[in-house]
């Protein structure tokens, strides 16, 4: 009965890998998935969503991509992180107007950006200092007399003992005021700043599908060091790019820095940047921040992520969760053609298309976006690999063979008797 089970057992594993299974043309035998793209249309922008199969499996992060139709013809394409513009920062001139002290109160900073100033909304502090946590308030005024508060309280920071850079960018309303008025509260001391950057935000278009759950919502580990909150968490593989942490807590007020660390046994730790979390309260109402982007880290399969508390006591009741970077797949399907999506070739190098610099996504144009069937392993898989590579334990056993031989003519040639004089 053990046997007969077991031989059945076998047969629906043979057929369910059969099911997701597909032969590829000749070309396209050294890739190792595929998976079909559903519903493609021609005469408009199309693009899918590559999802953490894709990531897991790819050989050299995305290099080995490609995308081809139903008569195995290679489709250019084009592999991108947002379908809109990104957010850019536009500089506006500006000068110093003052930079002085209150004692016991806060150093004030004006900065002039001149007559008829186009419009801003955001402002960086060139600053030498090099640990603090300061709290700002900007307002706006035309005349440099008349004040209207456009952000009441706002927080920069920088940790370089941490190894951190932390935030020195406030925004604020926008508005084409031409004087705009800083008050660092540091009681203490005059706060050094040598200039102010001012710069309007454009293209703010929301960054759909931008990140995905990756790992959900933990708890911390216990570590007995209560200036630390730590997670350590394994992705599984290194070719998935981390996007951001995200922390939920319900402490009612808090500035906290981050600090973000890989690996890639679990041993040896590297830096990988990291940012600040807070929440406060501003004239009844609550500001917060508790994403720490990752600038797109991948490369490692281990990520550790550590809360600095300094001297406070540990966020209550702290969970965190980490999000994937998606990437989009962009193409123009020809007409009545069916697509599929290979990866999975580590010999693969990543193709050069015209496509990828003539591509441009008009602020209005219409997307189509397609869905990827279920992944397929290449029934017809011809490994790329050199024949040594493919079989590497073949080199050894020549290699003791060759020196089993050798040592056996040693010891033949030590056990022939010298040749007699004549």
């Amino acid at each position: 009965m053990m046997r007969r089970t077991l031989s059945l057992s076998l047969v629906f594993a043979a057929l369910a890998a059969a099911t997701f299974a597909a032969d590829l043309p000749d070309p396209w035998r050294s890739w190792r998935y595929s998976r079909p793209i559903e519903s493609a249309r021609s005469g408009i922008l199309n693009y899918a969503t590559l999802d953490r199969e894709v990531f897991a499996h790819s050989e050299n992060y995305l290099a080995d991509l490609r995308v081809i139709d139903d008569l195995g013809n290679e489709q250019p394409y084009e592999v991108r992180n947002l379908l809109a513009p990104p957010a850019q920062n536009v500089a506006l001139p500006s000068t110093l107007r003052e930079n002085s002290f209150v004692p016991g109160q806060f150093t004030q900073v004006i900065v002039d950006l001149g007559d008829r100033p186009g419009f801003h909304n955001s402002l960086r502090v060139q600053t030498p200092e090099s640990d603090f946590i300061n709290w700002v308030e900007i307002a706006a005024s035309d005349d440099a007399h008349l004040w209207r508060i456009v952000n009441p309280r706002a927080p920069i920071s920088r940790f370089r003992r941490e190894n951190l850079d932390g935030s020195q960018t406030i925004h604020y309303s926008e508005n084409n005021a031409r004087y705009l008025r800083l008050r660092i509260k540091e009681p203490a001391h005059q706060f050094p700043v040598t200039s102010v950057e001012i710069f309007v935000t454009q293209n703010t278009q929301k960054e759909d599908l931008a990140a995905a759950p990756l790992i959900a919502l933990r708890p911390p580990e216990s570590t007995g060091v209560p200036s630390r909150t730590q997670w350590t968490v394994d992705l599984g593989s290194s070719t998935i790019p981390v996007a951001e942490l995200n922390f939920e807590t319900d402490q009612p007020e808090f500035y906290r820095a981050v600090r973000i660390l890989t690996s890639m046994d679990e041993k040896e730790w590297q830096s990988a940047g990291g940012g600040e979390i807070y929440r406060y309260t501003t004239r009844g109402k609550t500001e917060e921040s508790l994403r720490v982007r990752c600038c797109d880290s991948w490369g490692a399969r281990y990520f550790r992520a550590e809360i600095l508390n300094g001297n406070d006591a540990p966020l209550s009741s702290v969970r965190m969760s980490v999000a994937m970077r998606l990437r989009f797949v962009l193409f123009r399907p020809r007409e009545n053609r069916a697509y599929r999506l290979l990866y999975g070739n580590a010999r693969a190098s990543a193709p050069q298309y015209d496509f990828a610099r003539t591509l441009h996504i008009q602020p209005n144009e219409e997307l189509l976006h397609l869905s990827l069937g279920t992944e397929e392993l290449t029934a017809n898989y011809a490994d790329p690999r050199p024949f040594t590579e493919r079989h590497p334990n073949l080199l050894w056993i020549a290699l003791g063979l060759a020196i089993a031989l050798l040592g056996y003519a040693a010891l033949r040639a030590l056990r022939t008797p010298g040749a007699t004089a004549s």
